[in-house]
């Protein structure tokens, strides 16, 4: 059975291509930047930083991982 979590991130997120793309940008720049980010959720939560405090921001993130664990599931 596929998690929903894998389900939904292979979904919406980016290709392997893109995210080497990234990567290779940011070990061969010469001045790299502290944070890259790929896709829309990695740059929606960066934003979100600016925003919320750490613990607000943990608990957005938590909620948004527990609607797609498995009934009954621990941690």
């Amino acid at each position: 059975m596929i998690n929903t979590l894998m389900a939904s991130g292979t979904a919406s997120g980016v290709t392997a291509d893109v995210a080497a793309r990234v990567i290779a940008k940011a070990v061969t720049t010469h001045k790299p930047r502290t944070r890259y980010t790929t896709g829309r959720d990695a740059a929606l939560i960066t934003r979100l930083t600016r925003l919320l405090s750490d613990r607000t921001l943990d608990r957005v993130i938590a909620a948004n991982l527990r609607r797609h664990s498995p009934q009954g599931a621990t941690v």
